[in-house]
């Protein structure tokens, strides 16, 4: 039977009609309901919102492909017993075709380049169907049998056409994996996906990848087809759903490049990292607050270890999980927890290091949460592998998470934690996520413009040890800003270990992630010292018309350096080591240090915090120099001026500093008053409500 509209009709309706879609949208469309609604879905996150409630007809909409060749989608519309071309505000456009099924049809895709509409059903009387979508062609909207549904007998709700090889694809409800060729009908099953269920919605990217959605529960899983792996892996929690079909430009990739509003991990990409590894992801679009502590921040994908996200904008949003026990073998280690909501939390810590998280790795399942902190209890079994592994943490409203693929809410925190034997503890400072801040003003011993920024560096430590002593020692660090001419170092001792009592041959360190070819525990010395750098500016690099690294306005590149050193002892050490340990700027062996020394100080050119001794290695008659320093070794006064001002400090959180050539005695207005009464007033002044913001240097 030839359906036919009234010529009237038609003129009055192309002309009401929309335009097509400007672009090739990334998101995914979900049409659905015995009268069509259409939902954007995000596929990376399952993220969806509802985009049409109503479509301008009556009955349901299904058998939905889009078009890139003149970027419209086509359906089936079930009012008219015809296909649709739907507009890019979502409302239908029936088509003037001869159906020469005389059925309507809810399997349908377009091909996304030879401009033809397909669609199936199953059965002798049905089969797999061609419409052309070219105006020019003489064939137009001319709907031709390819081949009949018994030959080409499908038991499948969607179908998608792969860009990649111009073939259709399809997952049975079964799992079986269906491979055709829809200008011939040709078709093979190529495997079982692994995965049962009425599979609905079925989409394509340029990769070759297939994604299929699940109706009964909304899971998104992707088939790389592309790269012959026919595995359904769960690719992220979408919505569940009836009467309903799916339609996308498989020739967009899934994620749009400028789309920041994604939360990934950032642990190494053994573990799932980026999006093309199915990545752990939480959707940020959706509205809800759920995260893990303070700060989440957004990306297009992961920056995966050694890289950092909180490069992106200098923001650590790895601030939801504090370990207050060491954790250890055999015993339970407490977790301190905080949520900004009621959520489920689930963690993997990799037991055995093998770079990935298995089912054994699962540590929690599901556990619900409050908003606030609350103490978490993880059992740690016996026989796991001791020393560094990684750990990753993700918080939902929804259940059922796994280590990897993405969701549309909550957020995912990934740690570097470190295994314990049974009988060591570990202690953190300032904790095992926190930073504290050491700056100095290296003009010593002048006074200098006392910006206090010609070296800021973020530090942590942590402290292993075993029932005789120390173990162990780790240092990290990230060098947050050099505002100094001069060419200077940066040391860290470590008080009451000597050399010898350090295994230097196994020390570990890294700079940037990368373990480097450089003893960091100075040579020829009776104390134990660590060099981060003899050169700063070896690591470091100013912006355009800048002349020094992050601290004048308009400068404010991403952090260029971070190191790492893991410093374990020949035997256990009896020491009271705690806090900073004593760090240290140095003058750069053979680099000029200023008109008031005759020959370049080099190494024995130190400044420490206030009353501080150097080490070993410098030169005390450097205190006999004129300048405001009043430093009396034989009273414990060390690095100092008259009125107590001291040439460096340490501030115990991630530290706002002054711009170049901004005092901190006038950017910190209760600064001055904490200095010269020896910390006994005002210790708070580094609380950024007692700032001059315009003499704060911010990126």
């Amino acid at each position: 039977m030839r359906t036919l509209f009234a010529v009237p009709f038609l003129l009055f309706a192309q002309s009401a009609w929309s335009a097509p879609f400007d672009t090739c949208p990334a998101q995914a469309f979900l049409t659905q309901g015995s009268v069509a609604q259409t939902y954007a879905v995000n596929l990376v996150t399952g993220d969806y919102r509802i985009q049409a409630e109503s479509m301008g007809t009556t009955r349901a909409v299904n058998g939905l492909g889009f078009n890139p060749v003149d970027q419209y989608i086509y359906g089936w519309g079930y009012e008219y017993g015809l296909p649709v071309r739907v507009h890019s505000d979502f409302t239908v456009e029936p088509l003037q075709v001869d159906n020469i099924s005389e059925a309507n049809f809810y399997v349908g895709d377009v091909h996304p380049s030879n401009n033809h509409y397909y669609v199936y059903r199953r059965g002798s009387g049905y089969g797999l169907y061609a419409i052309q979508l070219d105006p020019e062609a003489s064939d137009y909207l001319e709907m031709r049998r390819i081949v009949d549904g018994s030959t080409l007998s499908m038991s499948i709700a969607d179908m998608a056409i792969n860009p990649a090889d111009g073939l259709g694809y399809a997952v049975s409800s079964s799992g079986q994996l269906y491979r055709f060729d829809p200008e011939t009908g040709d078709s093979a099953i190529l495997s079982n996906v692994g995965e049962r269920g009425g599979f609905g919605a079925a989409y394509f990217d340029p990769d070759g990848n297939l994604y299929v959605s699940r109706n009964y529960d909304g899971s998104i899983f992707r088939i790389p087809v592309g790269k012959a792996d026919y595995t359904a892996e769960l690719f992220a929690s979408g919505p569940s759903s009836s009467i309903n079909d799916g339609s996308r430009c498989a020739t967009a990739a899934v994620i749009d490049a400028s789309d920041t509003q994604i939360d990934f991990g950032d642990a190494p990409d053994s573990y799932g990292t980026y999006l093309e590894s199915n990545g752990a992801r939480h959707g940020l679009a959706s509205g809800s607050t759920l995260r893990l502590g303070e700060f989440v921040d957004g990306e297009a994908d992961s920056a995966a270890f050694p890289l950092s996200d909180d490069d992106n904008d200098g923001v650590n949003d790895e601030d939801g999980i504090q370990f207050a026990t060491g954790i250890v073998e055999s015993e339970s280690a407490v977790i301190i927890v905080n949520s900004s909501g009621a959520g489920y939390v689930s963690a993997w810590f990799d037991l055995e290091a093998d770079g990935v998280f298995d089912y054994e790795d699962q540590v929690l399942y599901d556990y619900p949460v409050e908003a606030g902190k609350q103490a978490v209890y993880v059992d740690i079994p016996p026989g796991v592998k001791q020393g560094k592994t990684w750990a990753r943490f993700r918080l939902s409203s929804r259940t059922g998470l796994q280590p990897k693929g993405g969701v549309a809410d909550g957020e995912v925190e990934d740690y570097e934690i470190e295994i314990l034997e049974k009988e060591a503890t570990v202690n953190h400072y300032p904790s095992a996520t926190g930073w504290t801040t050491v700056a100095f003003e290296d003009n010593w011993p002048l006074e200098g413009d006392y910006d206090m920024n010609d070296l800021v560096v973020y530090l942590r430590n942590s402290v292993v040890r075993g029932a005789a002593g120390i173990k162990k020692v780790t240092i990290k660090g990230e060098i947050a800003a050099v505002g100094a001419a001069y060419h200077n170092g940066f040391g860290v001792r470590l008080p009451g270990i000597k050399h010898s009592q350090v295994d230097v041959a196994n020390v570990v360190y890294k700079i940037n992630g990368r373990e480097v070819d450089f003893q960091p525990i100075e040579g020829g010395r009776d104390e134990a010292i660590l060099i981060a750098t003899y050169n700063l500016w070896d690591y470091t690099g100013t912006g355009e018309h800048c002349l020094y690294f992050r601290t004048e306005p308009g400068c404010g590149s991403s952090i260029q350096m971070t190191f790492e050193a893991e410093i374990p002892m020949l035997e256990q050490v009896d020491a009271s080591l705690s806090g900073v340990f004593d760090p240290f700027l140095f003058a750069t062996p053979g680099a000029w240090h200023g008109g008031h020394f005759f020959t370049a100080p080099g190494r024995a050119y130190e400044i420490h915090l206030k009353n501080q001794e150097p080490t070993e290695a410098f030169d005390a008659t450097l205190f006999d120099q004129p300048g405001e320093d009043v430093s009396d070794p034989a009273r414990g006064v060390f690095f100092q001026t008259s009125q107590g001002l001291p040439w460096a400090l340490e501030v115990g959180t991630r530290w706002e500093y002054p711009t170049e050539y901004s005092d901190v005695g006038r950017a910190y207005t209760l600064f001055s008053s904490y200095a010269t009464s020896g910390g006994q007033t005002n210790s708070y002044w580094f609380n950024p409500d007692y700032t001059d913001r315009e003499l704060i240097f911010t990126h």
